[in-house]
């Protein structure tokens, strides 16, 4: 009998430290995307707290001189955002020269610490 519980104290300490583990272990290319749950912001633990929300979009016009592009987007459920037309500041203005008027693009925002979203990260969809 003292075996059985050892065994089964030795399984529920593996089974423990695995979920754990798989909880902290990102897949390479899938950014910070949530690994369950109803949805809310992908985040990152650094020395503070980003949140990142993915969106897909069509683009509408981009403007290079002000680092910002406009975007035909579906709902962001995260963030409680129906689909919308916006204009986003875009962190990497070298991705600008590679956008074009009524591409289908998935983008990540990120809100910054003056509330405004920023676009962190873009690509044409697939």
């Amino acid at each position: 009998m003292k075996s059985y519980y050892a065994v089964a104290t030795l399984i529920c300490t593996i089974t423990g430290s695995l979920a754990a583990s798989a909880a902290t272990v990102r897949m390479q290319g899938m950014g910070n995307m949530p690994m369950g749950g109803k949805g809310g912001p992908n985040t990152t633990s650094t020395s503070s707290t980003v949140n990142r929300y993915m969106a897909h979009g069509r683009i509408n016009h981009v403007n290079k001189t002000a680092g910002e592009v406009n975007i035909t987007h579906g709902p962001i459920s995260a963030l409680g955002w129906p689909g919308m037309t916006m204009s986003f500041p875009v962190l990497d203005k070298t991705a600008l020269a590679r956008l074009r008027p009524g591409e289908p693009v998935d983008f990540d925002l990120i809100r910054r610490p003056n509330g405004q979203y920023a676009i962190s990260g873009i690509a044409p969809a697939d």
